[in-house]
């Protein structure tokens, strides 16, 4: 009994291992964790010896080892311990960012947390955000991603008009908007098994225009439901609708 508690106490060891991303991680070499992590390492007090969890992005998990801390963090890269197949059903969340950017950074971190593939902020005739610093949305989805364990991690776009992200190729294509319209229901979302891109519009919704532009362009419209809802519940309420769908 007392070998099976100590199996259960390594094993939880393990799981809470410290996370550091690095993109072009190869099993068996040894590489430079880039200054913002190394930082994390610091903070965290690691030292020569201790044993990491590195993740590329790309759905691997390896455990490693640090050759050397400091400003300049290096790491033996020592087991595969697990490879994650992306999914087919694609998901890309195309959102308008709200004025106050700390909402709009909320939304990425749960969309990160919840499953997204994809994140293409927009620009649009009622936005009153025109400007996104894409490199700190990348930093929080890449903290979204090691706090949820998550293998993958999101591409995240720079600030593109609307009429330009519309031209984006899915198999399902959706836009939610508030305005009077034949819609499907917010559970349509979960019924695809393959790639989907949604479309959530500014505080001020989508113009007629741009409403209009879409449906020409094959987009379905679809409902969120009876309340009106605020950009950042409205983008996170589809994400997760389409990642309900039971096979």
């Amino acid at each position: 009994m007392v070998g099976l508690f100590c199996f259960f106490d390594l094993m939880k060891h393990a799981a809470d291992l410290p996370r550091f991303y690095l993109p072009n991680a190869q099993l068996g070499a040894i590489a430079e964790i880039d200054s913002e992590e190394a930082k994390h390492a610091r903070v965290l007090r690691l030292t020569e010896g201790n044993v990491v969890h590195l993740i590329d992005g790309k759905g691997n998990l390896f455990e490693g080892s640090i050759m050397k801390a400091g400003k300049k963090m290096e790491v033996s890269i020592d087991t595969l311990i697990e490879e994650e197949t992306q999914s087919a059903k694609k998901l890309i969340l195309a959102v308008a960012p709200t004025k106050n950017m700390a909402r709009f950074e909320w939304v990425i971190e749960k969309a990160v947390e919840v499953g997204v593939n994809e994140i293409m902020p927009l620009q649009c005739e009622h936005s009153e955000r025109v400007f996104i610093k894409a490199e700190r949305l990348h930093r929080i989805a890449l903290s979204a991603a090691k706090q949820s364990k998550a293998l993958f991690l999101p591409l995240i776009h720079e600030l593109q008009s609307v009429k330009e992200a519309f031209k984006i190729e899915a198999d399902n294509k959706w836009i939610a908007h508030c305005k009077t319209a034949d819609k499907a229901s917010i559970l349509a979302l979960s019924q695809n098994k393959s790639s989907q891109i949604i479309f959530i519009g500014p505080e001020g919704d989508f113009s007629q225009e741009e409403i209009d532009l879409a449906v020409t362009l094959g987009f379905k419209e679809v409902s969120l439901g009876e309340k009106r809802l605020r950009t950042e519940t409205a983008a996170i309420a589809a994400i997760i609708a389409s990642n309900v769908f039971q096979a």
